[in-house]
């Protein structure tokens, strides 16, 4: 832990950490509206792109040293085509089927299937506070899951996008913790450039093997505005939204960063409210705060 920095360190860990919850926020809500005329494999393509693009040139900028360790190296590509190039690719199709309120809500159970599978394959223990934490998580997604049942009913357009997302946090965990093992060589914005390039590179090899990678970006190239868009909400979500999280873990501690930085759900309710002029119900707001609060607990418990 970072307890030798100055306390001001730590207060401006903490506002990186909310200021990324609120980029992701932003870039949830612009992601879904742009899925309305791209396909989830293009939205992720063009926002690894403009990541990787940035990125680079903040590693240039800070001195970076990318030398090559074999199995550090590895698990961080794998990393990249598990949690970037699958993940984030189901992420978008989840947005475009749940919507961003609902999507980001839902990926609050990223940490109790990482904290799960690493119980399992990391012989890891989960205290009594964690299992508390991540216990709330579950009840916080499953309280709002089931009101909004009980509100709309169930189709098969909503049940699909479920079971999308149960895809999307199984393969987001994975990639956690494929970077939790590239970590032990790599920093982490050397790390997270190199998820990037193989999140970037297993894209492009997918769209390739479709016969389908031009085709995909067909209404970019025909529509400049949307083009623009797809830059502006990348660099809001993908860049602005990583960049600060690294930022946070360099200055607080990690589980204030982690527990910060998994407010967006949070955050996304007024955002949609304002900005799209959806209806926030009681339900909706009780279960953000009770999954977001038992993000919370459970990393603050690892400290």
């Amino acid at each position: 832990m970072n307890v030798d920095y100055p306390a001001w360190e730590h207060v401006l860990g903490a506002l990186s950490a909310l200021s990324s919850a609120f980029m992701w926020a932003i870039a949830a809500i612009l992601f879904a509206q742009l899925g309305q005329q791209l396909n989830a494999r293009a939205l992720n393509l063009g926002k690894g792109i403009v990541a990787a693009v940035c990125l680079f040139v903040l590693l240039i900028a800070a001195g970076f040293n990318l030398s090559y360790e074999a199995n550090t190296f590895w698990y961080l590509a794998l990393s990249g085509l598990l949690g970037i190039a699958i993940g984030d690719t189901l992420y978008f199709l989840t947005l475009q089927r749940l919507g961003a309120k609902l999507t980001l809500l839902v990926g609050t159970l990223i940490p109790v299937v990482t904290a799960i599978s690493a119980v399992i394959f990391f012989h890891e223990h989960i205290k009594l506070l964690s299992a508390i934490g991540l216990s709330m998580t579950v009840l916080g997604v499953t309280y709002v899951l089931w009101f909004k049942v009980e509100k709309d009913g169930v189709n098969r357009a909503w049940i699909g996008g479920l079971v999308i997302a149960l895809f999307y946090i199984m393969t987001e965990s994975g990639g956690i913790l494929l970077t939790k093992l590239g970590l032990d060589y790599y920093g982490s914005l050397e790390a997270t450039f190199i998820r990037q390039i193989f999140g970037v590179a297993g894209l492009v090899f997918w769209g390739l093997s479709a016969r389908s990678l031009l085709t995909d970006f067909k209404p970019v190239t025909n529509d400049k505005r949307l083009l623009l868009a797809l830059i502006v909400t990348s660099f809001i979500g993908a860049f602005l939204g990583t960049w600060l999280s690294i930022v946070a873990l360099e200055l607080t501690y990690t589980a204030v960063a982690v527990s910060l930085n998994s407010t967006s759900p949070l955050f996304v309710l007024p955002i949609a409210y304002w900005l799209l002029g959806e209806k926030l119900t009681r339900n909706s707001v009780y279960g953000a705060i009770i999954a977001v609060l038992g993000v919370v607990i459970y990393f603050i418990s690892l400290g």
